[in-house]
């Protein structure tokens, strides 16, 4: 058993709704699974006493579980709650198979009885009362609802898909197939002229007000390309749209007004600004009055003749009314806009009110007289500017802070949306109001700088969402078209299945009131009030109301089905996930008789798991908001069911906590729980009540604490990762980061910081590295080509090249042992940091910020010897192999391009030079890739082009890829590991795009190159993870993962250039708002926006919030050891004293910044300020930094429980001392390894192999009738299909296929064939087992057809009396009687096997069969084939144990035939029906017709496989248990015969089963090469008429002498 601390056993309480907030590394997955396993061993429990089960039906029935019913609790009686009642939710699917493979592990380990000594895994749980209990639950869990979100949405809706969609399709479309459909969709978009095009595209609505808002976006965005690139950024992000629009309430656009946009602006200062206003308007009213002493004089003299200046605005303000939050916020704005300089508006210390005075900037006077300019003498001068600058530094003070400058900002935004004071009276000149544009633009624009109207911003948002809407539905018609979904539709189809809002397929014919109430749903999506507006709505209309309560009755079912759920990961849960899962904890159906709900708003018990310090999926739309609501709503949940509900008050403590786990020796339900004497000895100490009191160490907790834990709010903060110095030195590099202090913007995005504690045991030492590459000179490159340059020491070396090459070293040691050193500055020494313990490649992950960075970081790593993998490098069609397989495709699809093959002759393909291509090029004409072959640099490269020439011609473009992938050199010009990975990714994506749009290569590449086109939106070159190598990943694809070695690579380049979630699209969408870019006119600035303003705003400040979580993510992935790589932008160099010095910018701030804040707290909080790290206090902007490594390596200054050191490597000779090679040296050492290549003589031996290939016996006879035709299918994969210009119709479905009635009678036979039973020894019960007839048994019957596939009432009917017909008919034939116990002809039956399974092979030895495969430099022989297997694996029909006169004990096979058994069948009158209804001779057990004597031909080969696969059985045991093979038989069901092969003809079968065998051995074993069969003479036509290849209007094969192609 697990043992848990305090805080994980918390985890563990069942009976109370949970929000855990677990940080990084303390062990939340083990918690969830044995949550999971708790909720289903637990008879009592919360959800067990309030709520009823759901019904129990297993998924795939009880016999997927693999235990007698005797041996299990049935269903019914299960006491706690089963797997399919349980929900548990993650992240990602590789987290859901950790999730589900644990609980399998765990149930797996639990028995029912205790368990010995030696069954060292097992864990005995009395609450488990039969061991089959285990089976049970194993084969329900793999069918439980432990998933991702999707997959369980998915899951949840697609049986009631008809339901809620028109189109109930199913299929995933894949992400390249959504880009192009989204293009597509807007393409389609503008090319709208009218609204009749808009109802053909799918569209639905007011369309003539759609193209007007499309056109006026086309307009003001600057055009149609910027417009579409808007468009398309909405798209990508529908979910924040549409979270804007729910709180916006734009259901009705006319009713969006500026007012209803207020609470944006407000929100955030709500809290503060009505004491911040009242102070700051004190300051300035003062400040105002200061400059009016003795006769105003310094204003007055500084009057503008016509127009208000600065000071007079400010003191005009100061007459006005604010009352409003909304309006102090404006006049807040206004005041700092006329006391501030324009360029400092936006910075937190923005100088307003520079030596007490306005500025002038802007055209618009200061309205203050410089004191040298004023008449009054010099003492009063003096006291006035004094005065006035005591009341300018009170502004100053409240100015610059955070609050400050969020007020100014959102302030800012407001006025230019809905200014409620009026602009200055304008003084001539002046720009600091520019004009405002209004909804009916301009020819030109009225000035350089322009705002816009309150009516245009609003127009642009009402456009925004129209055209979002529009577009939406042509997309969502073109995936109907495709036959295709993606997630966002799956999700909003489950909003319609659960009703949090109208769903779409009944907006066309609800009435207004119904679709209006059903959208109405509140903030608290469990509630169902919307749904009681809709049915009081409802009530006039029959038809709805019936729909509605059928609809309403289906939720309240889907609810009753799950009793709990487990939902990780929850601070990347978004608003919609949010919505949709809480829609299923509201009230479920209750039957009479059955608990009332509980008494708070949630029926099954939540747990939801997150750490807000980790969300960093916002790009995926996430938001850490819901997982602060989530937790508010179960803390509340909890208050209401600790007041109020008293039906679980044995199961809750205000003080305590239920540990659900049987303790050893306690009495009751819990008697042990044992695995081993350590266990019951541990466990018998465990307390059945977890103080809520106590942390992890004993210690008594906070108050606030510990109102968190009895409501519900669970901190878990051991951690089980990261040895604890290096734990403890990101503690307090955290506390820093999340620190309100680096809050720009206050808001409940921003994560707290939470101390972990470290609780790893090991041996190993906590290390903290930085490799700081530091350049030692900044002269230029010398221009000699012969001398040496050592990138350090010149300048025009790139900072981050220069840290990759560093880190590889440093890697490289770490992995080798070599030498380590840090420089002493102190000492002009070096110290030994050299370390005996090593690492393998896979112990280290490298996380970046970009997976641009990764081909530098590959390529440093690479000429160290160090392998690396990274998952992800860029976009795939940009990466150089792939970019030459392009350049290839193109040739080959267009041959006669001399572009294209210009683009090839350069490649490593064909390898030419500039010259040679050039001259060539000059003059070729015409096919160019066979002009290109004739003037190849070698015979290797002439025969290879000339290769893909002929598969060109022959339409396997497919093929001739292939070959220039294996023969070309293009592998060797690109060798690493991801070259290939990238080359196959472009493969699989080349098959994917063939299967959508056919084989035409052309086709595929056009595809392929719009994939091109889509930039950033194209594929992405990935790579599957791997042993043995350095891992390289994202931050995010880090997530859930850990190593020994975390490099942060390139720190100070993450952050620095964020861009906007969504503004390089010129569209910022956010949950809150959305807004576009306007700028109609280009060449001039864009228009100052109120919504952008204010947009931009929430998501910078989100943004940089998340890159603080980032950070966060990045370094506790940690174990043993943390490495931060890189430095600032300006880079580092080298005091003359040896001494790094770097400088600290002011610019945005970076993870590297972060790191070093960290620091900077860190040495403040150890005492240590004034140190390296905390020169001049804790703010270290704009200030230099000075580092000796060796000093920093013995005392790193962050606190006695941190790090001791910290190994900053920065240079080259910190780990070896490699002279530089010159540019030329290393050329010229290349160009004499060319010319004087090491020969290897070696033998090239011939391998000698066995060749094993599966056969069927189903093709056996048409393979012998025709060689050619199992060769085109088997070695050259045609599908066996007939080719047909224009497809047959099928028309009305009167009987199933043959093939599924064939296995339905099968199905007649194997059930419903009597068996007669004997006494015989050397049969086994399973031949012997009597059984009655009951062929002709109608529940047999009706068993027989529910395994059909037929839907058609008609059919259904006429396939059962045909069974029963045929049925008959054996029971009255040679069949039905052996099994009845007569004899026929000399045999009686003893038993018989139905459906009996055999295994064999047919081994040859070939004569001398070389496997060869074509090269440019000829057929190569790679193996010689000394033996050939033909393996079969199959079932015979029947089979019959005969015993005949004389004693003597037969096996015979038995096929059943259908042929002639449905069209053309006459029950009635068979002499008037098929051939084989036909008799000549009843009595006879041989063929007495052509018809039966050409059934027994057609099957004859299959017929004698089958008998030889009994003799192999039969010659496998002692000679005198050894039964003979009687020739095989068919039952012939059309007539009720069973007709048997002469010997002769079983002899010959055999010889030519054999035979045939033998040869297609040899066809499959042989390489390429292998001449083809002959097709067949014309007189064995009647042959070619039954074959695939020959029935379509396209004839693939034929007869010699008869013409191919279309007939």
């Amino acid at each position: 058993m697990i043992n848990f601390n305090r805080s994980q056993s918390l985890g563990l309480d069942i009976n109370r709704h949970i929000a855990i907030d677990a940080g990084a590394g303390t062990g939340k997955t083990t918690v969830m699974a044995s949550r999971y396993l708790q909720h289903l061993l637990s008879s009592d429990q919360r959800a067990t006493r309030l709520l009823p089960s759901a019904p129990r039906i297993p998924l795939q029935g009880m016999g997927a579980i693999r235990c007698p019913s005797r041996e299990r609790t049935s269903l019914d009686e299960w006491p706690g709650l089963l797997p399919t009642e349980t929900v548990a939710i993650t992240f990602t699917r590789k987290a859901a198979a950790e999730l589900k493979g644990r609980i399998r592990r765990l149930i797996a380990s639990l028995r029912a009885q205790p368990v010995g000594q030696d069954d060292i895994d097992g864990i005995h749980d009395s609450r488990l009362r039969n061991q089959g209990d285990v089976a049970m639950l194993l084969s329900l869990v793999d069918d439980a609802p432990i998933s991702t979100i999707d997959a369980f949405l998915s899951s949840m809706v697609s049986p009631w898909m008809g339901l809620v969609c028109e189109d109930p399709t199913t299929e995933q479309v894949d992400e390249d197939g959504a880009v192009f459909l989204r293009d597509e969709a807007i393409r389609t978009a503008w090319r709208l002229q009218r609204g009749i095009d808009g109802i053909e595209a799918g569209m639905s609505g007011d369309i003539e007000s759609f193209l007007e808002s499309r056109d006026r976006l086309s307009v003001l965005l600057g055009g149609q390309g910027s417009s579409t690139t808007v468009v398309k950024g909405m798209l990508k992000r529908s979910l924040f749209v549409e979270e804007a629009s729910r709180r916006l309430d734009v259901v009705n656009l006319d009713n969006l007004d500026a007012d209803s946009l207020n609470h944006l602006f407000t929100a955030p200062i709500a809290d503060f600004i009505d004491d911040w206003y009242t102070e700051f308007r004190g300051y300035v009213t003062e400040w105002c009055d200061a400059w009016l002493d003795s006769g105003a004089q310094f204003v007055i003299g500084a009057d503008a003749i016509t127009g208000m200046t600065r000071y007079r605005y400010v003191q005009h303000l100061c007459t006005l009314d604010a009352d409003e939050q909304i309006e102090r916020l404006q006049w807040i704005w206004l005041v700092s806009h006329a006391i501030t300089t324009a360029s400092n508006l936006n910075k937190i210390v923005c100088n307003a009110l520079y030596r007490a005075r306005p500025p002038s900037g802007k055209g618009w006077p200061s309205g203050v007289m410089n004191k040298g300019d004023c008449t009054l003498s010099n003492p009063v001068k003096d006291m006035i500017t004094a005065n006035a600058q005591r009341h300018a530094l009170d502004i100053r003070e409240m100015l610059h802070t955070s609050q400050g400058l969020l007020i100014r900002v959102l302030g800012q935004s407001s006025h230019l949306l809905n200014p409620l004071f009026d602009d200055p009276d304008e003084v001539p000149g002046q720009t600091a109001y520019p004009p405002r544009l209004d909804v009916e633009l301009p020819q030109l624009p009225p000035s350089r700088e322009m705002r816009l109207t309150t009516e245009l911003e609003l127009q642009v948002i009402r456009d925004l969402f129209t055209v979002h809407s529009g577009v939406r539905e042509i997309l969502s018609r073109l995936k109907a078209q495709e036959g295709v979904r993606d997630h966002d539709d799956m999700h909003r189809l489950a909003e319609d299945l659960l009703l949090t809002r109208c769903p779409s397929v009944c907006r066309t014919w609800y009435p207004t009131s119904v679709i209006d109430a059903l959208d109405s749903m509140a903030d608290q999506p469990w509630q169902d009030d919307h749904l009681f507006r809709a049915i009081t709505a409802s009530q006039e209309h029959a038809e709805v109301h019936s729909d509605l309560m059928r609809r309403i009755s289906l939720l309240r079912d889907l609810r009753r089905q799950y009793r709990a759920f487990i939902i990780d990961e929850y601070q990347d849960t978004n608003p919609q996930h949010f919505r949709l899962l809480a829609r299923l904890w509201g009230r479920r159906k209750l039957e009479d008789g059955e608990p009332q709900p509980p008494a708070s708003q949630w029926d099954p018990t939540i747990c939801i798991v997150g750490d807000m310090k980790q969300s960093i999926y916002r790009f995926r739309q996430a938001e850490v908001t819901v997982m602060r609501r989530a937790v508010a709503a179960i803390r509340e949940m909890n208050r209401e069911e600790a007041a109020m509900e008293n039906r679980t008050d044995s199961l809750r403590n205000p003080d305590a906590a239920k540990d659900p786990r049987p303790i050893p020796g306690s009495t009751g339900e819990s008697t042990t729980f044992v695995r081993s004497s350590e266990l019951i000895g541990r466990d018998a100490n465990r307390e059945e009540w977890i103080s809520f009191h106590l942390d992890d160490d004993e210690n008594q907790i906070s108050s606030e604490s510990l109102m968190r834990r009895r409501e519900g709010h669970i901190e878990m903060s051991t951690n089980h990762r990261t040895l604890p110095r290096l734990m403890n030195t990101m503690n307090v590099l955290f506390r820093d980061t999340f620190s309100q202090r680096h809050h720009l913007l206050p808001g409940p995005w921003h994560a707290e910081a939470q101390d972990l504690n470290p609780a790893r045991e090991s041996e190993r030492v906590s290390k903290l590295e930085w490799i700081l590459p530091t350049r030692t000179g900044d002269g230029q490159r010398p221009l000699d080509l012969e001398v040496a340059i050592d990138p350090f020491e010149y300048d025009g070396s790139d900072d981050r090249e220069l840290c990759a090459n560093l880190l590889a070293k440093r890697i490289a040691a770490l992995l080798n042992g070599d030498l380590s050193r840090v420089y002493s500055a102190e000492t002009d020494s070096w110290l030994d940091v050299t370390e005996s313990q090593l690492y393998l490649p896979e112990d280290i992950m490298i996380l970046v910020s970009s997976h641009a960075r990764v081909p530098l970081l590959i390529k440093a790593l690479d000429e160290q010897g160090v392998p690396a993998m990274a998952g992800k490098q860029g976009l795939l069609m940009f990466r150089p192999a792939v970019q030459t397989i392009m350049s290839l495709l193109w040739l080959l699809t267009s041959p006669f391009d001399k572009s294209a093959a210009l683009a090839v002759g350069r490649s490593a393909i064909v390898g030419m030079s500039d010259s040679e291509i050039i001259s060539h090029l000059s003059s070729s004409e015409g096919n160019q890739l066979d002009s290109l072959a004739n003037a190849a640099p070698s015979e290797g490269v002439k025969s290879l082009l000339n290769r893909m020439s002929y598969f060109v011609e022959n339409g396997s473009v497919r093929q001739a890829i292939d070959v220039a992938i294996d023969h070309s050199d293009l592998l060797y010009a690109y060798p690493r590991e991801g070259d290939r990975q990238d080359i196959e990714n472009w493969i699989s994506l080349y098959d994917r795009i063939a299967a959508t749009v056919g084989g035409d290569a052309a086709l595929i590449y056009g595809r392929l190159k719009d994939l091109s086109d889509l930039d950033n939106d194209g594929p992405k070159s990935s790579s599957p993870g791997s042993g043995g190598a350095v891992q390289i990943m994202t931050i995010h694809g880090s997530k859930g993962l850990e190593a020994p070695v975390v490099v942060a690579y390139d720190i100070f380049a993450t952050g620095t250039r964020d861009s906007t979630f969504s503004s390089s699209e010129n569209v910022l969408v956010t949950p809150d708002i959305i807004a576009g870019r306007i700028h109609p006119w280009r060449g001039i600035s864009k228009p100052q926006s109120g919504l952008w303003t204010i947009a931009h705003l929430f998501d910078d400040g989100q943004q940089r919030a998340e890159r603080r979580r980032q950070f966060y993510v990045a370094l506790t992935r940690a174990r043993d050891r943390l490495i931060i790589a890189g430095g600032p932008n300006n880079g580092a160099t080298l005091t003359s004293d040896g001494r790094i010095q770097m400088k600290r910018g002011k610019g945005r701030q970076n993870m590297g910044y972060m790191f070093l804040d960290g620091l900077a707290h860190a040495s403040i909080q150890a005492g240590e300020e004034g140190c390296s790290w905390s020169t001049g206090g804790l703010d270290q902007i704009g200030k230099t930094l000075t580092l000796d490594p060796a000093s920093l390596f013995q005392e790193a200054h962050l606190g006695a429980e941190c790090v001791t050191g910290i190994s900053i490597f920065h240079h080259p000779d910190c780990f070896e001392e490699t002279p530089p090679k010159s540019l030329v040296e290393s050329w010229r050492e290349r160009m004499e390894l060319a010319q004087t290549p090491v020969s290897e003589e070696s033998e090239d031996k011939i391998r000698k192999i066995s060749f094993s290939h599966p056969m069927t016996s189903h093709g056996l006879d048409t393979a012998w009738a025709c060689n050619r035709r199992h060769w085109l299918s088997s070695k050259l994969n045609w599908n066996a299909e007939r080719m047909d210009l224009v497809a047959e119709e099928s028309g009305e479905q009167y009987w199933p296929s043959a093939t599924e009635f064939g296995s339905l009678f099968h199905r007649l036979l194997e059930i419903g064939l009597a068996n007669p039973g004997s006494q015989s020894t050397d049969l086994n019960s399973m031949w012997t087992r009597k059984q009655q007839d009951n062929l002709t048994n109608e529940k047999t019957i009706e068993e027989v057809m529910a395994q059909s596939t037929i839907s058609d009432a008609e059919v259904v009917e006429r396939t059962r009396l045909r069974l029963l017909h045929l049925g008959k008919l054996a029971r009255e034939g040679a069949l039905g009687k052996l099994v009845s116990g007569e004899p026929y002809d000399g045999f009686t039956v003893e038993g018989l096997r139905t459906e009996l399974p055999f295994y064999f092979s047919v081994e040859h030895e070939p004569n001398s069969l070389h496997r060869t495969t074509w090269s440019p430099h000829g057929e190569q022989v790679i193996s010689l084939v000394e033996s050939i297997s033909a393996v079969f694996n199959g079932r015979a029909d029947l089979v019959l144990a005969l015993r005949d006169d004389s004693g003597q004990g037969w096996l015979q096979v038995v096929d059943a035939k259908t042929k002639q058994c449905l069209a053309g069948f006459n029950p009635r009158s068979p002499l008037e029906g098929n051939e084989l209804q036909t008799v000549a001779d009843k009595e006879s057990p041989y063929a007495s017709t052509p018809a039966e004597e050409e059934i027994i031909a057609e099957h004859r080969l299959q017929l004698a496989l089958y008998s030889l696969a009994l003799e192999i059985a039969e010659n496998s045991k002692p000679e005198s248990e050894r039964r003979k093979i009687l020739p095989p038989a068919i039952q012939v069901s059309a007539s009720g015969r069973m007709i048997r092969m002469h010997d002769e003809d079983f002899k010959l079968a055999r010889i030519d089963l054999i035979s045939l065998v033998e040869w297609s051995g040899e066809i499959a074993a042989a390489g390429e090469g292998v001449q083809p069969p002959q097709r067949l003479p014309m007189s064995q036509e009647k042959t070619c008429k039954t074959c695939p290849f020959y029935r379509g209007t396209i004839k693939l094969c034929g007869p010699i002498d008869e013409k191919l192609g279309p007939s």
